[in-house]
């Protein structure tokens, strides 16, 4: 219906960080006798600076009150979070907290061939060795590893090529198609083979929750990717706390750009819309090459 056609407007992750960010504010506005909807200026500037307080970084606090205009738009009222004492609100929490993020660390191939190894090889360590390979060498988002499905898929010599039916720069949903690699380090393909034979999956989502051993129905969660990320890099000896979901796709662009793989080649797999988002992965990776520090230090 025309409902839900206008709430597919944003990605189902969006939606439930919404959700998430709108609970959060209602139940402050009630422990403090307010409004949440319809709500005033006074009220949100004052929870803005309760954020602040409590150490929330600014694109944290930015998401919240992008919440609180999303359900006043839903609730078809005025959002007060477009008037200027909002506006100026985050922009001096910008400037006093400043605006760097704090990228994840890449899962590098050096990195990826670790983590790997700390795979068993039951089912969950089967699964997670192809869940892992696949979302390093097609340098996927967690919302695209999660949504793939079995029929996706197409083996070929050379490796995998995967259908993303919708990411998050293709919200129209029209489709892109893109190749990994069979490989001689992480030999993705087999890897897949191996964890479809196992789980006995012939169609729908191709890496699912396990609870006792028993696959579920539905796809494995976004936390549940983060955290398989994080418990493999703590059993390869590494800090777990740098690693996110970002960092299997962060650790496909550096290696690559490492390796001295053509901007463009790596776009065509990252599927990155802006070059310079790429060139700062770039950077990152040569940032010892030809110092200049080199000639005499």
């Amino acid at each position: 219906n025309a409902k839900e056609l206008i709430k597919a407007r944003h990605s189902k992750a969006t939606r439930e960080a919404y959700a998430t960010d709108w609970r959060d504010f209602s139940e402050w506005a009630l422990g403090n006798k307010m409004t949440a909807l319809p709500c005033e200026v006074g009220p949100i500037v004052l929870y803005m600076a309760a954020c602040v307080e409590v150490g929330l970084k600014p694109n944290t606090i930015a998401r919240k009150v992008a919440a609180i205009n999303y359900a006043h738009k839903q609730a078809n009222l005025p959002s007060p979070t477009t008037l200027e004492p909002v506006k100026a609100a985050l922009a001096g929490i910008r400037r006093t907290k400043g605006m760097k993020v704090k990228q994840a660390a890449p899962a590098t191939i050096e990195v990826m061939e670790k983590i790997l190894d700390t795979c068993g090889d039951d089912l969950r360590g089967k699964r997670d060795k192809a869940l892992l390979a696949i979302g390093f060498g097609g340098a996927l988002r967690r919302s695209e590893l999660a949504a793939l499905q079995v029929e996706d898929i197409e083996f070929t010599d050379n490796g995998l090529l995967i259908d993303i039916q919708r990411s998050k720069t293709d919200q129209e949903q029209k489709g892109e198609r893109i190749a990994i690699l069979q490989g001689e380090r992480l030999k993705v393909k087999t890897l897949l083979k191996r964890w479809l034979r196992a789980s006995q999956i012939k169609k729908g989502y191709i890496f699912r929750g396990i609870v006792k051993n028993k696959i579920k129905d539905t796809p494995i969660t976004h936390r549940q990717l983060t955290n398989i990320i994080k418990r493999k890099a703590m059993l390869a000896g590494l800090d777990p706390k740098k690693f996110s979901g970002h960092s299997l796709r962060a650790g496909f662009v550096t290696s690559a750009a490492t390796a001295g793989a053509n901007l463009f080649s790596i776009m065509d797999v990252s599927r990155h819309k802006s070059v310079d988002t790429v060139r700062k992965y770039v950077r990152r990776a040569e940032v010892f090459k030809d110092h200049a520090g080199s000639k005499f230090m």
